[in-house]
């Protein structure tokens, strides 16, 4: 029950949290390409991501581990390319921790996760930061008895945004929704578009080890 009551206060927050966003924030530089199930303890992924904007492409690789207590950590680093050719490009770097709260069983219809994480870009010589916050919630449909599935999902994500980059300091709140599918009992291909100040879609492939 006090599960329950935290998740309404969590969703609350981040409903009212829309009021405060300002216009005029920086595009989204990268999709989240994250359910809300956590992985076992000592298991690992690994993949490859791209995430298409208006103004901003990004590519990176990721690893996630699993370390215990339905606790999930994460970690890319890779390239942020401009669109303006005029504009440099950048690089790309984040790390994220999640915490599962509900774990999907027969009688419980959703996995719900929240993760924070915390990414950084350096474009043009300058510096812009990310910390987020996220809610996610997801739901896996099993398609043999083998363990191929799959699993959409949704997530609300608040956002502050600083660095040099920045002419001031932002908050976004922004919405992104994917689907993971198990190709096979290792391999995962992911869509996901996310919506907020700008739009941006992106896909990526992963290996569980």
């Amino acid at each position: 029950m006090k599960k329950y009551l935290l998740v309404q206060c969590i969703i609350f927050i981040l409903i009212a949290t829309v009021f405060t966003g300002r216009a005029n924030a920086v595009s989204l530089t990268q999709n989240e390409f994250i359910t809300a199930q956590s992985l076992d303890p000592g298991m690992a992924q690994a993949g490859v991501f791209f995430s298409l904007g208006n103004e901003l492409k990004s590519l990176y690789p990721e690893v996630r581990y699993g370390i215990g207590a339905l606790f999930e950590v994460g970690a890319k680093v890779g390239a942020v390319i401009n669109a303006d050719p005029n504009n440099s490009n950048g690089v790309l770097m984040g790390v994220d921790l999640k915490y599962q709260l509900i774990r999907q069983t027969e009688g419980v219809p959703i996995d719900l996760a929240l993760d924070l994480g915390f990414d950084t870009s350096i474009l043009s010589g300058q510096n812009v930061s990310e910390l987020k916050f996220s809610t996610i919630f997801s739901r896996s449909f099993s398609l043999t008895d083998r363990g191929y599935k799959l699993t959409p999902y949704v997530g609300l994500q608040v956002s502050a945004l600083y660095g040099s980059y920045l002419s001031n300091d932002q908050t976004n709140v922004n919405v992104f929704g994917g689907l993971e599918w198990k190709l096979t009992q290792k391999l995962m291909a992911l869509l996901e578009f996310k919506t907020g100040n700008s739009t941006i879609g992106g896909v990526g492939v992963k290996f569980e080890f």
